[in-house]
């Protein structure tokens, strides 16, 4: 009997030591279950609680040359605003006419337009006046027409980049207006088609901007 009892005695005490390690494995299990199962923050890079998103817009023009003759090129853009930087989208075209020198066709007028990416960064600019700094990106035609056409009988694609640089006036906190220098940096022109080069479009010139927007 005294054998029988003390073998109950350590299996009751195995038991107890069981049960102890299966309470604490079903313990960490437990905590372990909860801090998985608590709802984890989900953060994105538009978390930043400094960026501010708005939009911007509008005409602006540019005074160059084109074919050694004054062009005015008149466009405009829109554009996401991400606080000081933006990206969007342009178009920009020639609004006077140009008779075709090179070809003696003086009846005949050039025509070029193109449109693409425009992103810019303004320097400050939460500051009255700022620069800003841009550049457009894309690709269009330039051409030659008929006095009295409508439709180029010449065309050529052309790739072109347009570096700017603008000092900036915030007039309202909808409103800018900037005036700068810009440079027309042409390439993929056919030059044995028509008489005229990439060196012929690319030139140095003048910017203005208007720009529309929550700034």
């Amino acid at each position: 009997m005294q054998l029988h009892g003390s073998g109950v005695v350590l299996m009751h005490k195995t038991n107890i030591k069981t049960m102890k390690k299966s309470i604490l494995i079903l313990s960490v299990l437990a905590v372990c279950t909860s801090l998985f199962s608590q709802e984890r923050e989900y953060r994105t890079l538009l978390d930043n609680q400094d960026l501010r998103i708005s939009g911007l817009g509008g005409p602006f023009m540019q005074f160059t040359t084109v074919a050694g003759e004054f062009g005015h090129m008149m466009g405009g853009g829109g554009a996401v605003l991400l606080n000081n930087f933006f990206f969007g989208g342009y178009g920009l075209g020639l609004t006077n006419a140009i008779p075709d020198y090179v070809n003696d066709n003086t009846s005949d007028r050039l025509t070029l337009g193109h449109g693409g990416f425009w992103l810019g960064y303004a320097l400050f600019g939460e500051k009255p006046i700022h620069v800003t700094f841009s550049s457009m990106i894309g690709w269009g035609e330039f051409g030659i027409m008929q006095y009295d056409g409508y439709y180029p009988f010449v065309r050529d694609q052309i790739f072109v980049m347009i570096p700017t640089v603008e000092i900036e006036l915030n007039l309202t906190r909808y409103f800018r207006i900037g005036a700068g220098a810009s440079f027309n940096i042409y390439t993929m022109m056919d030059e044995g088609m028509h008489g005229y080069s990439n060196g012929d479009l690319s030139s140095p010139g003048g910017f203005l901007s208007f720009k529309f927007g929550w700034f």
